[in-house]
C-alpha cells in the first residue's frame, strides 16, 4: 500500500513538472514579437524623397519622440497612452511647427491620432501583417516621401522599424501560413520529447520499488 501511494505521489510531481514545462514553451511560441496588437505607433511621412526633406523628417521625428517618450514612459495601458497623446495634440502641433521653422522647411503639415494603414513588414524573424493600426500620423508637406515609424506605446522607438523589410503582397499572403507551420511542428516535437522523458522517468522510479 505504501509503495502504491509513493508511486502515485511521485507520478503527480512528474506530471506537474511536465505540464509546467509544456505551458512555458507554449507561451513562448505564441509570442508575436516586439509589437503588441494594441500598440500605438508613430508614423511620419516626409514631403518627398529628397535628401533635404528626409533630414526634415528626422528632425521632426526626434522632437516629437522626445515629447511623447516623457509622457508615456510610466503608463501601464494603451488606453491611458492614447488619452495622454490625444490631450497633448496641441503641444505636438507646436513642436512640429517650431521644428519646421527652425530648419526653414515647408511649414505645412497634418497630425492625426487614429487608425492608419500599414503595409506588411518583416522585422528580424517576425512578420507583421498589413492592416489598420492605431497610430499618430504626421504628414509633412505632400507626404510623398519615404516614411518612418516606430512604436510609441509600449515605448519601442529605439527599434527603427523603417529599416525593416517590406514584404510583397504575394509573399506576405503565403508567409504567415509557412511561419505558423514551423511552430506547430516544434510544439509537436516538444510534446513527444516531454512524454518520452516522463514515461522513462516513471518506469525508472517504478523499478526502484519492484
Amino acid at each position: 500500500m505504501k509503495r502504491s501511494l509513493a508511486l502515485i505521489f511521485l507520478f503527480t510531481i512528474i506530471l506537474t513538472g511536465v505540464l509546467f514545462f509544456t505551458q512555458s514553451h507554449s507561451s513562448r511560441a505564441d509570442d508575436q514579437g516586439p509589437i503588441p496588437k494594441d500598440a500605438i505607433r508613430l508614423r511620419i511621412l516626409a514631403n518627398s524623397d529628397s535628401p533635404a526633406d528626409q533630414v526634415v523628417k528626422r528632425q521632426v521625428r526626434d522632437a516629437v519622440n522626445r515629447d511623447i517618450s516623457g509622457w508615456v514612459q510610466n503608463l501601464e495601458s494603451p488606453e491611458q497612452a492614447e488619452k495622454i497623446i490625444h490631450a497633448h495634440l496641441p503641444e505636438l502641433r507646436q513642436t512640429v511647427m517650431r521644428t519646421l521653422r527652425r530648419v526653414h522647411a515647408d511649414p505645412t503639415f497634418t497630425i492625426k491620432l487614429g487608425q492608419a494603414d500599414f503595409p506588411t513588414k518583416m522585422y528580424g524573424e517576425y512578420v507583421y501583417p498589413a492592416g489598420e493600426y492605431k497610430a499618430l500620423v504626421i504628414t509633412l508637406g505632400d507626404g510623398k516621401g519615404a516614411n518612418w515609424w516606430c512604436v510609441l506605446f509600449p515605448p519601442l522607438c529605439f527599434l527603427d522599424f523603417s529599416n525593416s523589410e517590406a514584404v510583397p503582397a504575394q509573399a506576405s499572403s503565403a508567409m504567415p501560413e509557412t511561419q505558423a507551420a514551423e511552430p506547430e511542428r516544434e510544439k509537436s516535437e516538444k510534446k513527444i520529447e516531454v512524454r518520452s522523458f516522463a514515461g522513462d522517468l516513471f518506469n525508472k522510479i517504478r523499478q526502484l520499488f519492484d
